[in-house]
């Protein structure tokens, strides 16, 4: 049987993430035009006021959806990095605890959003005919969060195992259903606004009914037993400070862009509208590398709980290469189409106003591409290894000086000045990354000790899921008393296993050796029996848990 679960460990860098990010791409541009197709219905069906109403709704629902999946998100990189250790009982500690503590929270704040929806358009200023319509789109989202959750549950513990096509079929019959009901709802029925809320939280249900059949079937290492069922307040704690911080940055995101939306929403409904949808066309050009990069994070977790500090490396030194190409394709791609791609929300007739404030805000907005590079690229690195402060610290900087410039700028300039506080915003924060990849480099991966990955010298190499390796290490193995000789100790430890197919360990080949360049001998000798140790207690942990798999 083909595996559903794919080793990042393991190839040339930039070709696994290509292929490993392909679907992600794919699905972050579906992601994109799922979230454009209400408002492209109801610019055309419904109007101007209408298309209004759900633009001053999106940031606000934004932030509750965003936290959510910010929380799937963090909890995915845990279980990449478990994953990429081969740690299947911790991984699956992380799913029970995740899914319960997170369907919990959920119900919650989304009993809260639906009673406080109407507060939350009243502070934004939201002109008063646009208010009803928005307001019952809110509450009808804001009901069906527990949807949103478990959909991302489920889309990021599969790409944490390496599969990223699954989630990408699902998107795309989820974009379908949402797209078929849009046009059901709205343009057959007299719901009009809340026809859209209505096919949204359906379609997303669908999909995660989807999710758990696939899993059950064809992703056994994401599968529950009864005995997996447990809630371990410690992993609680890492899935938390991982979740939780991902789900801030995303809550941070869209607040700047509420606090702005403050400001957007004294013009007017024309540049309501041509401000949410050209906010939209950014998030649509934005998709192949922002694709790229949620790869890059998965990439990055497995070799960082591998200890393969060597791939890291050679992995972010391709991708800011990646980065510099995508910057200059789609910066001319938004200046040459940037007037067309505003057609696509409303028609010319009764809506030039909107179509022209779409255009030049994308305009602006796509001049800052190549800072959008370097804060993405940082940004997965950080969230890979563990650096939850510093993925933080550049989006609060982007957010704070977006906020502030806006004001600044349009005080001198307008709206148009408005426009360009975006990119200037974004400058701010592409420096502050480049800062902290250094900082993260000199004091974290360089430190690593280096387990060698390149052929032959692999020292773990068990197919995660498939492997028939049902007795890794039998009585003669785990009487090896001399931490020093492990090559003799684990090769005999090999031959006493029933291996079955492909799930061999590789050949240990001389001692674990550090990059730096220094001779084994004195300090740097210790440090080599302390990474002996290591790499024992990581085989060893490994072999007990596909055992018991």
């Amino acid at each position: 049987m083909q595996s559903t679960t794919t080793d990042l460990t393991k190839g040339r860098p930039l070709s696994v993430i290509m292929r490993f990010a392909l679907p992600f791409m794919l699905s972050d541009f579906l992601q994109q035009l799922y979230n454009m197709v209400d408002s492209i219905i109801i610019g055309h069906a419904l109007g101007e006021v209408s298309l209004a109403g759900i633009g001053v709704a999106t940031p606000i629902m934004s932030i509750v959806i965003n936290f959510l999946m910010g929380i799937a998100m963090g909890m995915g990189v845990v279980l990449s990095q478990y994953f990429g250790r081969g740690d299947i009982t911790s991984l699956k500690r992380v799913l029970s605890t995740g899914v319960m503590a997170g369907s919990a929270f959920t119900v919650a704040l989304s009993a809260l959003c639906v009673a406080l929806s109407k507060y939350f358009l009243l502070a934004l200023a939201t002109p008063i005919e646009a208010i009803g319509a928005a307001d019952v789109y809110l509450k009808i989202i804001f009901a069906g969060g527990i949807f949103t959750f478990l959909y991302n549950y489920y889309m990021f513990s599969l790409r944490a195992v390496g599969n990223s096509l699954a989630p990408l079929i699902i998107l795309i019959i989820c974009v379908a259903i949402n797209a078929g009901l849009d046009l059901v709802l709205i343009l057959c029925t007299s719901m009009g606004i809340a026809g859209a809320a209505v096919a949204t939280v359906a379609a997303q249900a669908i999909s995660v009914l989807l999710c758990a059949i696939y899993t059950r079937k064809r992703v056994r290492v994401l599968c529950l037993s009864r005995k997996d069922w447990v809630f371990d307040k410690k992993m609680l704690k890492v899935i938390t400070s991982y979740g939780l911080s991902v789900g801030l940055q995303q809550v941070v995101i869209y607040a700047g862009r509420i606090a702005v939306q403050g400001l957007v929403n004294t013009y007017g409904t024309a540049v309501m509208g041509g401000v949410n949808n050209a906010t939209r066309l950014d998030a649509l050009l934005q998709t192949p590398l922002r694709g790229y990069t949620n790869a890059l994070t998965n990439y990055y977790a497995q070799n960082w709980g591998a200890g393969y500090k060597d791939r890291i490396v050679r992995g972010y030194k391709e991708s800011v290469a990646v980065s510099i190409i995508n910057a200059v394709i789609f910066i001319a791609l938004g200046y040459l189409l940037a007037r067309p791609l505003s057609y696509i929300f409303i028609g010319s007739e009764g809506g030039q106003a909107v179509i022209d404030v779409c255009a030049d805000f994308l305009k602006a907005m796509v001049s800052g591409y190549f800072f959008v590079g370097a804060i993405l690229i940082a940004q997965s690195l950080f969230k890979g290894v563990g650096k939850i402060g510093f993925f933080l610290t550049t989006t609060i900087s982007s957010i704070i000086f977006r906020v502030a410039l806006s004001y600044i700028f349009d005080r001198f300039w307008g709206i148009k000045g408005m426009y360009w506080a975006v990119p200037a915003s974004w400058l701010v924060a592409g420096t502050v990354g480049a800062i902290l990849t250094v900082v993260t480099y000199r004091r974290h991966i360089r430190a690593m000790p280096q387990l060698t990955s390149d052929a032959g010298e692999r020292v773990l190499s068990v197919s995660k899921e498939e492997s028939g390796l049902h007795k890794a290490v039998d009585g003669e193995g785990e009487q090896c008393s001399q931490l020093t000789s492990i090559n003799t100790c684990i090769k005999t430890s090999i031959d006493t296993a029933d291996i079955a197919d492909n799930g061999n360990y590789a050949d240990l080949l001389g001692n674990a050796e550090l990059t730096d360049d220094a001779d084994v001998s004195g300090e740097a000798a210790e440090t080599s029996d302390i990474t002996e140790i290591a790499l024992f207690g990581r085989i060893s942990a490994r072999a007990e848990t596909v055992s018991r798999e």
